[in-house]
């Protein structure tokens, strides 16, 4: 079942175009990416003087992705050859997996604000 029509005068149907210098057009997507926004709707809610909160994320960037990745990779290489050598793992490493699970639970299944983006 899709979703029901909005009210006539809930729908955006006016548009307004304005020309913009490609640096002043960076200048909004910046803001509206920090915001987690479109860049029309952070336009918008500026113009018309509306406020939104912006949540700050915990969740990590592509390149923090890329190390703890990286991390992951380290450590399934140590466990290998431990276990190939009968190993006992020494307490910094059992620290440092512990610390990684800690930072991963609070990314993946404690940080709410993933779906926060202003409603206009």
């Amino acid at each position: 079942m899709g979703r029901p029509p909005k009210a006539p005068q809930d729908r955006h149907s006016a548009q307004l175009n304005i020309p913009l210098k490609p640096a002043d057009y960076a200048r909004l997507r910046t803001k509206a990416d920090k915001a987690e926004t479109t860049v029309t709707d952070f336009v918008r809610a500026s113009a018309l003087g509306q406020k939104f909160t912006v949540v700050q994320s915990n969740n990590p960037d592509f390149d923090t992705i890329e190390q703890l990745r990286r991390i992951g990779v380290n450590l399934n290489q140590i466990a290998k050859a431990m276990n190939q050598g009968n190993m006992v793992p020494p307490p910094s490493i059992e620290r440092a997996v512990s610390k990684l699970e800690n930072l991963l639970t609070k990314w993946l299944v404690d940080d709410t604000s993933h779906d926060h983006r202003p409603k206009l």
